[in-house]
């Protein structure tokens, strides 16, 4: 691999070890990987909303990062691409789950986040999150917001992707569920970048763990899946990794860019 390459790495269960922190091997190896020319980005399920500052701290040095399941783009330090989800889909949403008091629902903003007023119940994390208490209320007083991703959990019925088609893109996880407006994902998102960067397929590297990561894996010149992640998403791997908790972004890097 000498030609120049873009890396396209996930936060969660990829980046970050297991005390949400970023491994400094993490951060040296990409680093290197950049004065070497390459070019690294961050392509995340959460919105910029959700991404704590010290963690934006940490991932600073990207070249760009991908939020929201591709709905968000921040490339070379500059706004690029912003895609929220509509209003009415969320009001619909807010209707919808009156009928599951057992799902919890974050709405994720570009500048902050919304629980479900109940939240608590089901979570147990309110704090800090403005509480949504009805459709009405949420399109009277936050509906110029801007709502990158609605985060569900922990399993939402079998008709969720029926009621929502066309208006949002759900992507299942173990105990959760991300959804976006329709057309956004991460393939987007890494396509956009790539653009950006004038870098074409053939010379990509994705990194990720988990089925919000698939569609950017399968358009990845190399699919690199986390030693952490499920069977399934290994099965779309050209290269498994170690875990995230062994520094496994560095370990593939540094044998696929470097031969070490």
């Amino acid at each position: 691999m000498a030609e120049k390459h873009a890396i396209f790495i996930d936060i969660d269960g990829t980046l970050i070890g297991g005390s949400f922190r970023v491994p400094k091997e993490n951060i040296d190896t990409l680093r290197r990987a950049q004065e070497a020319g390459h070019k690294v980005f961050i392509n995340t399920g959460r919105s910029w909303g959700n991404i704590p500052e010290d963690l934006r701290r940490a991932i600073s040095f990207a070249d760009g990062i991908v939020c929201g399941n591709g709905c968000h783009l921040i490339l070379g330090g500059r706004e690029y691409y912003k895609k929220f989800i509509p209003v009415k889909t969320l009001k619909k949403i807010i209707d919808y789950i009156e009928d599951y008091p057992e799902i919890w629902c974050v709405f994720e903003g570009e500048n902050e986040l919304f629980g479900k007023e109940d939240l608590k119940k089901t979570r147990g994390d309110m704090d800090e999150k403005i509480p949504i208490v009805s459709a009405e209320h949420f399109e009277k007083n936050h509906a110029d917001r801007g709502i990158e991703v609605v985060a569900m959990g922990r399993t939402l019925p079998a008709d969720f992707e029926k009621v929502f088609e066309g208006e949002l893109n759900v992507f299942r996880l173990e105990t959760y569920a991300d959804c976006v407006a329709y057309d956004c994902s991460k393939a987007k998102g890494m396509l956009e970048a790539m653009k950006w960067a004038g870098v074409d397929a053939a010379h990509t590297i994705a990194i990720g763990d988990s089925e919000n990561d698939r569609s950017m894996l399968e358009i990845a010149g190399t699919a690199v899946v986390m030693g952490n992640a499920p069977d399934e998403i290994k099965k779309i791997a050209d290269f498994v990794t170690l875990s995230n908790k062994e520094a496994g972004v560095a370990y593939a890097v540094k044998h696929l860019l470097f031969k070490e």
